[in-house]
């Protein structure tokens, strides 16, 4: 009986720390751009893709970006107030200049961003080796 109790406890424990953002940090992101950008890179890397391989490519690239979509809400949830991410993305949205406002840890908001960015590159290279035709990725490498 412990062990069920401590097994539920553990699991309830996982569910707080895979919280979702707030719609605020959703919002956030989306005010960005940051789908809108990444739909840009997917449209520009898909003519290296051999046609036959284009549809898992897409499938695959579009849940990579939806992974770090999710990464991006969550840092700006876990970086900002409700209050900080309103006057954001109300400044973005009259197209206002705001004062900058800070994370609560500037240095650990950057090396999670820059890991989120990090991976996605890796994903996202491997994905383009995996699908690529390979005479227009050795021309690529070759320039």
């Amino acid at each position: 009986m412990k062990k069920i109790f401590l097994l539920a406890v553990a699991f309830f424990a996982m569910q707080f720390s895979f919280a979702q953002a707030s719609a605020e940090a959703k919002t956030y992101v989306k005010n960005l751009g940051v789908k809108e950008s990444l739909d840009m890179s997917k449209k520009d890397i898909s003519d290296l893709i051999l046609p036959e391989n284009l549809t898992n490519f897409n499938s695959e690239f579009d849940a990579i970006a939806a992974t770090f979509i999710t990464s991006f809400e969550n840092l700006f949830h876990e970086n900002y107030t409700s209050e900080d991410l309103n006057k954001m993305n109300s400044s973005i949205e009259n197209n206002t200049t705001l004062d900058p406002i800070m994370p609560k840890d500037l240095e650990t908001f950057q090396e999670k961003a820059m890991k989120a960015e990090e991976e996605m590159g890796l994903s996202l290279e491997g994905i383009v080796m995996k699908y690529g035709d390979p005479v227009k990725l050795e021309q690529m490498q070759q320039e």
